[in-house]
């Protein structure tokens, strides 16, 4: 009886077997025959599952955005501030070494997207964007169901993404320390949405 692959779940550990890889390397300096050497599996092997590169680069990234997802969710269930909430989310990607090569990739990845005009890799940007769009309006909505903030302040959500988008370029360019960037920028943002009430 032949055996049955399932296709995601394959694709998935070819990708779990390869993001330590394009940690190392970036997404410039990987190929398909490392990544295969790096899976234990044949080329042929590589694009019985993806299409190219750039494929195999999207679910490894989708493996990061995952992580930093579950992470984010967990935040969300932590018994602190809301403020506190904000600002590590905000800062989770500068919080340790794992996370800073991840945001490296990121950057790559950005740079590459910004340029190429590749449909599929704007298509993959926007529903990341969609996911955390989706948690920072959690953490603002049960903020103003318990009363701490402002209603107005939802309407700021996708402001605290960008925000969160030109921190990932600015603690590059101009080499700043972005969790300390973060906390003023989340005491501003608070100033403006905190109910005055609330400590």
């Amino acid at each position: 009886m032949p055996i049955v692959v399932n296709k995601e779940e394959k694709r998935r550990s070819i990708a779990l077997a390869s993001k330590s890889l394009l940690l190392e390397h970036g997404i410039k300096n990987i190929t398909i025959s490392k990544i295969a050497e790096c899976a234990g599996v044949g080329k042929g092997t590589i694009y019985e599952y993806f299409s190219n590169k750039e494929d195999i680069v999207f679910e490894i990234i989708s493996v990061f955005i995952s992580e930093h997802e579950k992470r984010l969710y967990e935040l969300i269930d932590e018994d602190i501030s809301t403020k506190e909430k904000i600002k590590r989310s905000l800062s989770l990607l500068y919080s340790d070494p794992y996370y800073e090569k991840q945001l490296s990739i990121y950057r790559e990845f950005l740079a590459i997207s910004l340029t190429s005009n590749v449909d599929e890799m704007i298509e993959f940007s926007r529903a990341c964007r969609e996911k955390f769009l989706t948690i920072l309006a959690q953490i603002i909505d049960d903020a103003v169901i318990k009363g701490e903030i402002k209603t107005e302040a939802k309407d700021l959500v996708g402001m605290l993404h960008t925000y969160s988008i030109g921190m990932v370029v600015e603690s590059k360019v101009d080499c700043i320390d972005a969790k300390m960037h973060i906390d003023q920028f989340v005491e501003a943002f608070f100033t403006l949405i905190q109910k005055k009430d609330i400590r």
